[in-house]
């Protein structure tokens, strides 16, 4: 995906999010996520940015690039930060490294049907992959 590829990752990152028509207050929970990370100042929200670049790079080509985007963008919340902005967000949750051991996760990813399982697969693959790659 190649969405305005010529800004840099914090501004684009924001722009894809309101561009996007997502189910749940998706957007205003990421855009709060994106002001949370900006006032901490951790170092964290050009991590965050450059790994929703990232995975929707990585991304089939006939995939939906919202879960990609989504799982980059939110890779690096902490367990509180995660429910505290991602609540009603199921998949995107179960894709947040540290929820990996959460007990509500694993209940609904328990219930959660095949195709939902290899999307999750898919996700935490990519995750795991960027994660490597920004590490370097």
């Amino acid at each position: 995906m190649k969405f305005h590829p010529e800004l840099p990752p914090r501004e684009w990152a924001r722009r894809v999010n309101r561009a996007w028509i997502v189910h749940g207050g998706l957007a205003d929970h990421a855009e709060q996520w994106l002001n949370h990370l900006a006032e901490l100042n951790d170092g964290r929200e050009e991590s965050v940015c450059t790994a929703a670049m990232k995975m929707c790079d990585r991304r089939n080509p006939m995939d939906d690039p919202k879960p990609w985007f989504y799982a980059g963008l939110f890779s690096l919340a902490t367990p509180d930060e995660a429910k505290q902005y991602l609540s009603t967000h199921r998949i995107t949750k179960a894709t947040v490294p540290s929820m990996m051991d959460d007990e509500e996760v694993r209940l609904w990813e328990d219930r959660a049907n095949e195709e939902t399982h290899e999307l999750l697969r898919r996700l935490r693959e990519g995750v795991r992959s960027i994660a490597l790659d920004l590490a370097k």
